[in-house]
């Protein structure tokens, strides 16, 4: 029997991209699961000993995504850790985190992946996973081991904020891809086009 107090949020914009809901009402929560959703929710006789929070001017939406996360560790830490990056995320209602491996070093060895994964466990309040580069070093030169890297944990591929511009290589790093189910991030952007060019 648990001995959480009810919870009801009401004056919210409830937001639901899975059903296509968006609607002013309010949210009942107990047990830590929600019972019910909506404006027929009766706000004025809430469950005995519920807290009432009022939501009023704000949006109630299940958990956000973020997936092109770039933080600082292993690496920079002193930039930004696991841990910070977890309570910032948290804080604006992102409940998964996918860490960009644009780290030092580059998350492109099923030990770093584990490594974030571990670290996450022990230290993020959110769930906070681990891409990992499409090519070694993120140099754009030679692909990373996708099977070992899928088994570690990487969720998807990707050079992070780097183009791979050889297209031999990402020919290779596509069908390679597909033997391992995988997916690809890819940042679009050709250096020998794009050189120090500003575009508005």
């Amino acid at each position: 029997m648990s001995t959480a107090r009810p919870t009801l949020i009401i004056n919210a914009r409830l937001i639901d991209p899975e059903t296509g809901r968006e609607e002013a009402g309010a949210l009942a929560v107990e047990d830590g699961v929600i019972r019910e959703m909506g404006h027929a929710i009766d706000a004025s006789s809430p469950p005995e000993g519920a807290m009432v929070i009022d939501a009023r001017g704000r949006a109630l939406s299940p958990g956000l995504v973020d997936l092109r996360a770039f933080v600082g560790e292993p690496g920079a830490e002193h930039r930004e850790s696991l841990a910070s990056a977890s309570r910032a995320a948290a804080a604006g209602g992102v409940t998964t985190v996918v860490c960009m491996p644009d780290t030092n070093p580059p998350i492109d060895d099923p030990a770093v992946v584990d490594y974030i994964i571990r670290r996450a466990r022990d230290t993020a309040g959110v769930r906070l996973i681990p891409s990992a580069a499409l090519t070694k070093g993120l140099h754009g030169k030679e692909m990373t081991e996708f099977g070992l890297l899928s088994e570690a944990g990487a969720v998807f591929f990707t050079d992070g904020a780097r183009s791979v511009s050889n297209a031999q290589v990402m020919r290779r790093a596509l069908t390679y891809a597909r033997d391992f189910d995988a997916l690809i991030v890819h940042h679009v952007e050709e250096p020998s086009l794009s050189s120090d060019g500003v575009m508005n």
